[in-house]
């Protein structure tokens, strides 16, 4: 719990500068046929091989849905732990929101993680916002940090956050209820045993099927967009 707990106080620092490991396994496997260059200057389909241990990494012990999770598409499900106020999770979201769209069967499940005590106060505005009915504020709330952070250096505060409530029309006596509901915190151990299970130090991280662990460095530019989601999916596919 205690290395956890350090190694996450960086994690923001970290993500995306850690240099991925050597393969141990030099062989490579193909993506499944998924036209992810079709464009109009490439029109030819890109076939992309991936490395265990450098592309991705396999868990030994399977992370499971929750109570608290959306349902796992038709296909399977990417879950992203992440932090709102972690700048690699914000620059991150318009992708995952794009893979979102164009494959509509997986299901990106989006998990708050509680790794430090400042997150854990962020997890909960972000598991509170959900447990209100009719309310599903994940995006716009990590814009919202990403806009106080851009513009005046620093995280929300309480003020802040009652400011991005009224912004949205979400009750604040609605909010504080959700906020001491006994059962988020029982949520946010769920998370916090599961990142500690499959040794999740840093976020954004994502972990596809709940088996296998994306290790490659997220995208930059629309090239490695199509990469990316290419290994997503050939992880779907993996089963």
């Amino acid at each position: 719990m205690k290395a956890l707990m350090k190694l996450s106080a960086v994690a923001c620092l970290l993500v995306g500068l850690t240099a991925c490991q050597p393969a141990t396994d030099e062989t490579t496997t193909t993506s499944p046929a998924r036209d992810m260059a079709a464009t109009e200057t490439a029109p030819a389909q890109v076939e992309y091989s991936f490395v265990e241990g450098k592309d991705y990494e396999v868990l030994a012990k399977t992370i499971t849905t929750s109570y608290f999770d959306k349902p796992i598409g038709a296909r399977g499900y990417v879950m992203e732990f992440l932090w709102p106020g972690c700048p690699h999770c914000q620059h991150l979201n318009p992708t995952i929101n794009a893979f979102a769209l164009e494959f509509p069967d997986v299901a990106v499940i989006k998990r708050a993680a509680p790794a430090t005590e400042r997150w854990a106060y962020d997890a909960r505005i972000f598991f509170a916002l959900r447990g209100i009915a009719g309310t599903n504020l994940d995006d716009e709330l990590i814009e919202y940090y990403q806009r106080i952070a851009e513009n005046q250096k620093r995280l929300p505060t309480p003020e802040d956050i009652q400011f991005f409530l009224q912004e949205y029309q979400v009750s604040p006596s609605d909010f504080a209820e959700a906020m001491n509901d006994p059962t988020l915190t029982a949520k946010l151990r769920i998370v916090l045993e599961d990142m500690k299970r499959a040794d999740l130090s840093k976020v954004p991280m994502l972990v596809v099927n709940g088996k296998y662990v994306v290790t490659a460095p997220a995208p930059h530019d629309p090239q490695d967009a199509q990469r990316y989601f290419a290994l997503l999916n050939y992880l779907v596919d993996l089963g």
